[in-house]
């Protein structure tokens, strides 16, 4: 049986060690991975993300003009927000129901990415 179940982007970063350490210590990412000086990863539950560092083309996705949106489906929102709320980082959109089902919230990481959390209704 074929079966499509995930996707990981490799998503271009400023500073790799600076991601790394931020997702571990401040969102509580762990099982770190580096390749190199210039790739790698962390980990959250099922929830995987792939880094390559490139300061340009970071700084070209995500600037004044626009930041590219990740999505993050979770269960257990209202936790989870509750968890980040005291973190610090930076909620632009607070926990809400959207009229297409689903409940989220909006942070931005320190690479620019607008991190929309989100659970079905």
């Amino acid at each position: 049986m074929k079966r499509f179940y995930k996707c990981s982007p490799q998503l271009p970063v400023r500073n790799l060690r600076q991601t790394l350490d931020y997702y571990r210590d401040v969102l509580g990412f762990t099982e770190e991975w580096t390749f190199g000086d210039f790739d790698g990863g962390i980990r959250k539950d099922d929830l995987r993300l792939i880094f390559s560092e490139d300061e340009t083309f970071t700084n070209d996705i995500n600037n004044k003009n626009h930041r590219l949106d990740l999505m993050w489906f979770v269960t257990n929102i209202e936790e989870i927000y509750t968890e980040f709320k005291q973190l610090d980082i930076n909620i632009i959109d607070q926990l809400q129901e959207q009229p297409y089902g689903l409940k989220e919230f909006t942070f931005v990481d320190i690479n620019g990415y607008c991190i929309r959390v989100a659970e079905s209704v």
